[in-house]
């Protein structure tokens, strides 16, 4: 089984959590969460994803459900 490596990365002065699966150039993209936000390659692959906010979600539970393609996220409650 490959491994694959997932970066976090923290930027507290901009309040936002990266989640990098996989290097590359891509695009930001809005998702259905106003505190998401996903960069796509040019074929709609998930490159990453930005958790926006962070520190005003404190109590509440964040869940992110990545399909088995990873060409889309979606957040469940």
């Amino acid at each position: 089984m490959d491994k694959q490596l997932i970066k976090l990365w923290y930027d507290p002065e901009a309040d936002l959590l990266e989640v990098v699966l996989e290097e590359g150039i891509g695009i930001a993209k809005d998702t259905q969460d106003d505190h998401m936000e996903v960069r796509v390659d040019g074929r709609g692959k998930i490159l990453s994803f930005h958790v926006l906010g962070l520190r005003s979600m404190t109590g509440l539970p964040l869940s992110l459900e990545l399909r088995p393609n990873r060409k889309t996220l979606s957040k469940r409650a």
